[in-house]
């Protein structure tokens, strides 16, 4: 009985006092009579297909799910709001940045990149971190993932990436030869990776317990129409921690949405998690001549760009349906507002296309109408954009064109941004090198020297467990890399290998399990012969 009441007492305090009095209704408004049993010609059927209440609620039902992100699927969101704490006027004239003290509401969606749904929130991979400003000049859109670079520099081999990344079409399983036969091809990803193979980064203990970066280059701009070249950094209160490649193992057998559910109950009980919002500049001249500026795949060094604080980011309220406010959240690069703006780098001029092309595909060309979508000032219809599958907005307004000898929305030249520099003829140019491979690993070398025994150790037993069942070629190719940055790297991921396929290396309870069930399942097949 306690439950019960417990219950009832749920239900008050999240809806209000229930009313029976409210009759269930059809889409379009008709009361329904009965919501149990199909109509049918006598007890045994046939079911008459004039019981429009059931085909009503059976094509609805066939309808309920968009195709799914490609990827950043398998995701969660919370409300919140971003509080201006320092003065960044001098490098940007975006609005939201104007006021000390000023709040801006936020959308933000965590996600696993490659995970897909219905995986536990927990497995090992990158994750997203997207953020959707509800400004004064309209929505910007930070996409940002937990490592400061990404596996790709350019957008062009972008997809190839998360094709390796993801399951083998043929089986439609995971398959870790093409995503190490990837990286062997592409060092520039071998970053990434290594980070991903890490606790702090490739399994999480938290989203609170997570940072989020820019990976890309943008662009400040500011009264003066002076640029500045910008990374952005989301940096967690309270800190980055994660969980090893045991636990993470046992967390998903016992709760898939783990993290999810974490965030959740955290609002709910008022711990609201908070974020240092952060940045890099750098000089607009600097930019052309630093070789890493515009590569995602490198990250830009404290000592010579120091964080600047521009504030907190605090999100303490849930969504209440998961399909309309998290499902159909849509970000992109694209949306930017006055005083953002883009830059060179090369994967980010092709997010530029790909993120809205994506969400037309999944949602339909109205996608920003939506209400997690639509932006919060007044300037939300004035375009001439009309029609298209699922309008929502109902527009009495004329012309649906520019120039025109009546009235209308017009543009304004005080927003036009600075010339950007192009320089040189049009060509498949690579990215500046320094002229040997040492380019791709001395970021990564730092990264190792400032683990501590204990994550060295985890990282090098995460990636040895991924490499089991990779050919033995492949492995070899990819030892010369970590050995290239640093001889303990290659030596410790090459012991924990053949630790492994000669059999030496202690199995976990899972592994042993599965083992066993194969040599099992084999055996029997023999014997049915």
């Amino acid at each position: 009985m306690g439950t019960v009441k417990k219950a009832a007492d749920y239900v008050e305090s999240a809806f209000g006092k229930p009313d029976d009095g409210l009759v269930m209704t059809r889409l379009n408004g008709c009361p329904i009579a009965h919501d149990k049993n199909s109509l049918t010609a006598g007890p045994h059927g046939p079911v008459l297909l004039q019981d429009t209440v059931l085909m009503e609620k059976i094509t609805q039902f066939t309808r309920e799910k968009i195709p799914p992100r490609n990827v950043h699927a398998l995701g969660t969101g919370a409300y919140g709001f971003l509080k201006v704490t320092h003065d960044i006027t001098e490098y940007s004239c975006a609005k939201l940045f104007s006021d000390i003290g000023g709040k801006t509401e936020v959308f933000v969606r965590f996600s696993g990149i490659f995970t897909e749904q219905g995986e536990p929130d927990i497995a090992r991979d990158g994750r997203g971190f997207a953020i959707k400003f509800y400004t004064p000049e309209g929505n910007w859109d930070l996409l940002a993932i937990n490592t400061p670079v990404f596996i790709a520099r350019d957008a062009k081999v972008g997809p190839d990436g998360v094709h390796a990344f993801k399951r083998d079409p043929r089986s439609g399983m995971k398959f870790p030869t093409q995503t190490w036969d990837f990286v062997n091809n592409h060092p520039e990803s071998l970053h990434h990776t290594t980070m991903m193979h890490t606790d702090r980064c490739g399994t999480p203990l938290s989203f609170r317990f997570m940072h989020g970066y820019g990976c890309n280059t943008f662009s400040f701009i500011n009264e003066k129409k002076k640029r500045f070249w910008v990374k952005f950094h989301i940096l967690s209160y309270l800190g980055a921690k994660g969980v090893n490649q045991r636990q993470a193992k046992l967390i998903a057998g016992e709760d898939p949405n783990f993290l999810a559910r974490d965030l959740r109950e955290a609002i709910e009980q008022g711990n609201f998690p908070r974020w240092r919002f952060c940045c890099q500049i750098m000089p607009e001249d600097e930019g052309y001549k630093n070789p890493f500026a515009f590569d995602c795949s490198k990250s830009w060094k404290h000592a010579n760009y120091p964080l600047i604080d521009i504030g907190i980011i605090q999100l303490d309220r849930n969504p209440i349906d998961y399909f309309t406010e998290v499902e159909q959240a849509a970000f992109s690069p694209a949306n930017v507002v006055p005083g953002i703006g883009f830059s060179p780098d090369k994967m980010l001029q092709g997010r530029l296309l790909i993120y809205d092309d994506a969400q037309h595909h999944r949602i339909g060309p109205n996608f920003k109408q939506l209400e997690i979508n639509r932006p919060k000032n007044a300037q939300v219809s004035n375009n001439m954009y009309i029609g298209g599958n699922m309008q929502l907005e109902i527009k009495d307004k004329f012309p649906h064109y520019w120039p025109s000898s009546f009235k209308g929305p017009h543009p304004d030249e005080k927003y036009l941004e600075p010339f950007l520099r192009i320089d040189g003829d049009a060509g498949y140019y690579d990215l500046p090198m320094e002229g040997t491979y040492e380019d791709y690993y001395h970021q990564i070398r730092e990264l190792w020297r400032k683990l501590t025994e204990q994550e060295k150790h985890n990282l090098c037993e995460n990636i040895a467990e991924s490499l089991q069942e990779v050919p033995e070629e492949i492995v070899g190719k990819l030892l010369k890399h970590f050995t290239n940055i640093h001889n303990m790297y290659g030596q410790m991921v090459e012991a924990s290998w053949r630790a492994r396929i000669e059999g030496n290396a202690k199995k976990s309870e899972g592994e042993a399990l599965i083992q066993g069930l194969r040599s099992y399942l084999t055996g029997q097949a023999q014997s049915s012969h």
